[in-house]
């Protein structure tokens, strides 16, 4: 745990010290974590979710794009919890310190995300837990069982988005099986 809070706290102030791409000073994620549909990104809104069940990246992928993302309410689809088994080839901590995971399978990529500790509070205890954990063992891996909650992002020209925005966001467990 001690370990966990050093990390968070250094990732923090690297956070508050580094410039942004343009060269200005950036905001903590501390104090601004994210925007847009950011409680329902984090489970802050402890929706009732359908237990996980095993999909492919090729099938989310393949799910129509919503024609409207409400800005505070989940979709009908964001209910569900899937399973993928994919190769993580990204894996990078994004300005508002979620660790942004490329999956991969075949010819087809999707984002999972894992949002940071310091960002969670509000969602239940559990899901807080299954979250932290699921960050610790996320990274690259040739071959990973990933289990997150479906969520559709707003195309922003993300690394290895899916061209309808579905992503596992956030994630709840994760095993890298192989590599």
């Amino acid at each position: 745990m001690i370990v966990v809070a050093v990390v968070l706290v250094a990732a923090v102030a690297t956070r508050v010290a580094a410039p942004a791409h343009g060269g200005h000073a950036r905001f903590s994620a501390a104090l601004a974590c994210g925007v847009e549909r950011w409680t329902i990104k984090t489970l802050k809104d402890r929706p009732t979710l359908i237990r996980a069940r095993p999909s492919t990246v090729a099938f989310l992928t393949s799910i129509p794009k919503p024609a409207y993302l409400p800005p505070r309410r989940r979709l009908p689809f964001e209910y569900r919890i899937f399973t993928v088994i994919a190769r993580v080839t990204f894996k990078r901590l994004e300005d508002d310190l979620d660790y942004h995971l490329v999956l991969k399978s075949g010819s087809r990529t999707m984002i999972a995300e894992t949002p940071s500790p310091l960002c969670t509070a509000g969602a239940t205890p559990y899901r807080r837990k299954q979250m932290l954990r699921a960050r610790a063992k996320a990274r690259l891996c040739a071959r990973a069982r990933v289990t997150g909650v479906a969520f559709f992002d707003f195309l922003h020209g993300q690394i290895g988005v899916a061209r309808n925005g579905i992503e596992l966001h956030p994630v709840v467990d994760f095993v890298c099986l192989s590599g």
